[in-house]
């Protein structure tokens, strides 16, 4: 289990077109006001399309928005969304690029573009851009919990952790923050306190299978095999993947030879 694997699902979802609209910038004058209305409408129908699927009728009239206005940081936003749900990395980062050279204060986007900067392995660039989002706003906890599996991939275990603590110190039951921290405090031998933040996320969701499973990891690395077995019973109870409960099935069965073996 890698932390970076983690994060990804977390990621993937993010790009969902299902954040805010940004309306154009205030119209300089009369003669552009229609325009600008029009490109924020066009934006908004564009979105509607993005999140039915509809990525090429979604890029089309996202390009008809920003033909009406190029001053429309959303439409730039939300069309370099869509490039990068369809791997266009490179044309969602010139997106963005132009999205916050109209406004430079969207944390939004320098999140997105971080993103962006992350899955093609520019991970300085992706560190940068997650910080100026945290610097535009303090409590954005998406930018810290990506910098965060940057940090740790990176091998800045400390600074990862000093994100996290920053993420749950906002949201104490932010269960992504919790599983994070824990797998990074038990890389760092850290048991104890990968346990609580664990335990914490089974108070908050019982059928966490992740959580239960991890907890299995941890008393197993620790030589608890009882305890261990408990744990991985609880969680191929609530696994509803096939082959994850055959996999888990195996450790069990392994952790049960153990246990016999040593009585």
């Amino acid at each position: 289990m890698k932390y970076s694997r983690l994060l990804l699902s977390s990621l993937i979802c993010v790009v969902l077109l299902t954040g805010p609209l940004y309306a154009a910038k205030k119209s300089q004058g009369p003669s552009t006001a229609g325009d600008e209305a029009k490109s924020v409408e066009l934006t908004r129908r564009a979105v509607i399309k993005a999140n039915s699927d509809a990525y090429d009728q979604a890029l089309s009239i996202f390009d008809a928005a920003i033909k009406a206005s190029s001053k429309n940081p959303a439409a730039f936003y939300n069309r370099g969304k869509v490039m990068m749900i369809q791997g266009k990395y490179d044309r969602a980062i010139a997106d963005f690029d132009r999205a916050l050279k109209i406004d430079p204060n969207l944390d939004s986007v320098y999140v997105a573009r971080g993103m962006a900067f992350r899955l093609v392995g520019d991970f300085s660039r992706a560190i940068k851009d997650f910080t100026k989002a945290v610097a535009v706003d303090s409590k954005n906890t998406n930018a810290l919990i990506h910098r965060a599996a940057l940090y740790f991939d990176t091998g800045e275990h400390e600074s990862a952790l000093q994100d996290l603590d920053r993420i749950l110190d906002l949201n104490p039951r932010m269960l992504s923050a919790l599983g994070n921290r824990a797998y990074i405090l038990e890389q760092l031998g850290r048991y104890d306190e990968a346990v609580k933040d664990l335990g914490a996320i089974i108070a908050t969701d019982t059928n966490n299978y992740m959580a239960l499973k991890h907890l299995g990891h941890i008393s197993r690395q620790k030589g608890e095999f009882d305890k261990a077995l408990r744990w991985y019973r609880m969680a191929l109870k609530i696994e509803p993947s096939s082959n994850l409960r055959t996999r888990l099935q195996e450790e069990i069965s392994d952790m049960e030879k153990r246990v016999n073996s040593s009585r």
